[in-house]
């Protein structure tokens, strides 16, 4: 090439760099940490206790690594590890990171039964109303539960309620797990307040005809509730609710024959009566049997194999033999 053209090429780049941006060169990926090689290796507890020591270093620059740790040690349920891999990073008052931390620091909390550490993480980021609605929501629901197993039934309905009549289209596919986790518990209280409704002892048979009533209304209520929730279309909280339904008709059924007797039963008719009451209200165990069987369905269907599938599954073979013996013992 004569010295004339490369000089050209030499006027032609240096004018290219003056009118156009420098290129930029593709970043270079820096190599995978111990840590992150033994996570997509599927070695878990290595993957966990490396992600640990990277946190330990400095948890402030290492926050991330933290989380992972975290993260990793409830999968395996270590949750004293979880714990100390989150604790100096979880902060309601934080960013994203340090909120995530929050939520899988309280699962550890929960599994350990400790409600008061848990509510003291959740309550503050549920009452942060400049967060996004996910983490409001989500806080909300989880704090809401924890007071419901303390025994705080109203003030949980309330928060409940709360996440549960939040519009439908307002949510993402986060928010929506959440939205039917909340009306699953909502249905969870109307359960225990049809469970808990006594039939009164000592009473006529038109007083005990009104006690029925009354339970039934209850369990048509919280029957409404498991139904909203299987409407939500959420796989995991739609299949509790369609076991709960089942196990709905199968306490009414149990609550009933060992209800007090009317005051009209003498004591030699007591057997009898019984009797007739087991036949006559046999029809509920049937409607729980009906409601595992399509609950069981669906799982089988959408591939969900969760607890709830299992424990259903558990429910209709042990309410199948159940029915199997009362035929025989019947001679039917």
């Amino acid at each position: 090439m004569s010295p004339r053209l490369l000089l050209g090429s030499a006027a032609c780049l240096a004018l290219a760099c003056a009118t156009t941006p420098p290129l930029e060169l593709p970043a270079v990926k820096p190599p995978p940490s111990p840590a992150q090689t033994a996570l997509e290796a599927g070695n878990l507890l290595e993957a966990a206790t490396l992600f640990l020591q990277s946190c330990q270093q400095n948890p402030t620059q290492h926050a991330e690594d933290c989380l992972q740790a975290g993260i990793l040690w409830t999968e395996l349920q270590r949750w004293e590890e979880a714990m100390q891999a989150l604790g100096p990073i979880a902060n309601p008052q934080g960013e994203e990171t340090n909120l995530e931390a929050c939520f899988v620091l309280a699962l550890s909390y929960y599994e350990r039964g400790h409600l008061d550490a848990v509510i003291a993480l959740l309550k503050p980021i549920a009452q942060r109303h400049e967060l996004d609605k996910r983490w409001r929501l989500r806080a909300q629901t989880e704090y809401a539960i924890c007071l419901l197993e303390q025994g705080h039934r109203n003030e949980a309905q309330h928060l409940l309620e709360a996440v549960a009549n939040t519009p439908s289209p307002l949510l993402g596919e986060l928010e929506k797990a959440t939205w039917a986790k909340a009306k699953f518990f909502l249905a969870e209280i109307a359960f225990l307040r049809f469970s808990e409704f006594p039939f009164c002892s000592g009473c006529s048979r038109s007083s005990m005809t009104t006690d029925v009533e009354k339970k039934a209304q209850l369990l048509l209520d919280a029957h409404e509730l498991f139904l909203q929730t299987i409407q939500t279309q959420n796989n995991y909280w739609g299949i509790a609710a369609g076991m709960r339904i089942g196990e709905l008709y199968e306490t009414l059924y149990q609550q009933l024959l060992s209800s007090p007797l009317p005051l009209e039963i003498n004591p030699d008719e007591q057997a009898s009566y019984r009797k007739e009451m087991r036949t006559f209200w046999r029809g509920l165990l049937g409607k729980a049997l009906q409601n595992y069987e399509d609950t069981l369905h669906t799982a089988e269907r959408i591939g969900t194999t969760g607890f709830f599938a299992k424990r259903t599954r558990e429910k209709l073979l042990f309410l199948t033999q159940q029915l199997l013996d009362n035929s025989e013992d019947a001679g039917e």
